[in-house]
């Protein structure tokens, strides 16, 4: 798929990215109490261009009637086998499959080719055709810890099946966040697992300096764009750890987090993980300020007696400039209040200036990109030349500079320069 190829849509002058036009996919869903959550994801995959049809399983029908995933989809689900051959026409119709949620019986009657059921015997059919089957267990921890499980992961995943792991929290193996999986699907079905093997490390958000306890310099970044790219990465099957400040968007579940403060932290984090992991890709798309208050108030300054206030600020340190071992493949973010030929110089500038094998450089300014807004206006530059340009949804550049940097490792491409 070219870049910007399905952003077919047109929304208030803004394209929307739908990463799955065009792909076909069936939504199986089993008897586990999560099941209403299904009804969001087939939702969701719609959104971003999918076709969805859905098969349930018997046990199903009895947590959600299938009248509801009608309204959902559009399409009448299938629940039982009628002799016919469905299974053939589905597995024939579709691109991929995702059994969501998936209960151990269903795991367990899949890994050891129990079909008697059109939901199983439809995703055996498809894995005869090469296709991909995903599979995202929800069931009470204690079957999760269980052998059986264990045993049947093992034997999916040899024969292909790709699992998601679900959200552990509480003690409890929960549905994952319907956008990580949705955009789970997405990858993989456009992707695969192309990143698995490797360790990817990734910044986010904005950082904070104190000028007293309540009062902070900060910047307006959401923190989306670390968010995604992180999201993006796991979802391909790589080892991702995301250091991120503050942000108005939830991580990743499925990648290693760490909560950081201010620029300092960040830096010092930076420099503690390039000590002791080699990283394959490293992106560098948090917002760290770049100046903190050389004193800070260790008491709230009082605005009766102090009607003006005088700041002397000092530069914090780089954080990409702070790594301890440089990654294999470097990429970062220059925010700017530029366009067009500016914007262009001064990615050039930071590509040289920091040793990057990717950066994309983006005017905050504009109307429709930048800070907390789901797009940028972006001129995203390699080493090797110009990538791509324009108006584009921050899902899609986290797609964009993942597939640069594994061709810049499959090539040896790369920038030699170090700090």
């Amino acid at each position: 798929m070219e870049y910007g190829e399905s952003r077919s849509i047109e929304y208030l002058g803004a394209a929307v990215y739908q990463p799955l036009t065009n792909k076909k996919i069936i939504l199986g869903v089993t008897g586990s109490s999560s099941i209403y959550k299904s009804i969001d994801l087939a939702r969701k995959l719609i959104r971003i261009g999918a076709s969805v049809k859905v098969i349930m399983s018997r046990f199903s029908t009895r947590f959600i009637g299938p009248d509801l995933f009608q309204w959902a989809t559009g399409s009448k689900p299938y629940c039982e086998m009628t002799g016919e051959t469905e299974h053939i026409d589905l597995a024939r119709w579709a691109d991929a499959m995702i059994i969501a949620p998936a209960t151990l019986n269903t795991m367990s009657k899949l890994a050891h080719g129990i079909l008697d059921e059109l939901l199983t015997l439809t995703a055996v059919t498809m894995m005869g055709d090469g296709k991909k089957v995903l599979v995202v267990p929800a069931m009470n921890i204690r079957l999760m810890n269980s052998p059986h499980f264990k045993r049947a992961s093992v034997i999916l995943k040899e024969q292909g099946v790709i699992i998601i792991p679900p959200l552990i929290e509480e003690d409890k193996a929960k549905y994952p966040p319907i956008d990580d999986l949705a955009h789970c699907v997405d990858a993989v079905v456009n992707r695969g697992r192309d990143l698995e093997g490797l360790k990817v490390l990734v910044t986010a958000g904005a950082t904070r300096e104190y000028i007293d306890p309540v009062r902070v310099i900060t910047n307006p970044s959401s923190g989306l764009m670390g968010v995604l790219v992180a999201r993006e990465a796991a979802c391909r099957g790589a080892d991702v750890t995301l250091v991120h400040a503050n942000m108005t968007v939830n991580p990743p579940y499925l990648t290693k987090n760490i909560r950081v403060e201010t620029t300092t932290d960040m830096a010092n984090i930076v420099r503690s993980l390039t000590e002791k992991v080699e990283y394959d890709i490293a992106v560098f798309a948090a917002a760290p300020v770049d100046y903190k208050p050389i004193q800070v108030s260790k008491v709230k300054i009082e605005t009766r007696k102090n009607p003006h206030l005088t700041l002397e600020l000092e530069a914090t340190p780089k954080v990409i400039k702070n790594m301890a071992n440089k990654p294999r493949v470097l990429i970062g973010f220059a925010a700017e209040t530029a366009q067009g030929e500016q914007l262009v110089e001064k990615a050039r500038e930071k590509l040289l200036d920091y040793g990057l094998d990717l950066v994309v450089a983006n005017n905050i300014l504009s109307d429709l990109g930048g800070f907390g807004k789901e797009f940028l206006d972006a001129y995203i530059l390699g080493s090797g030349g110009d990538v791509a340009s324009g108006l584009l949804a921050k899902y899609e550049v986290a797609r964009i500079i993942l597939d640069q940097g594994l061709k810049y490792l499959s090539r040896g491409d790369l920038t030699k320069d170090h700090f």
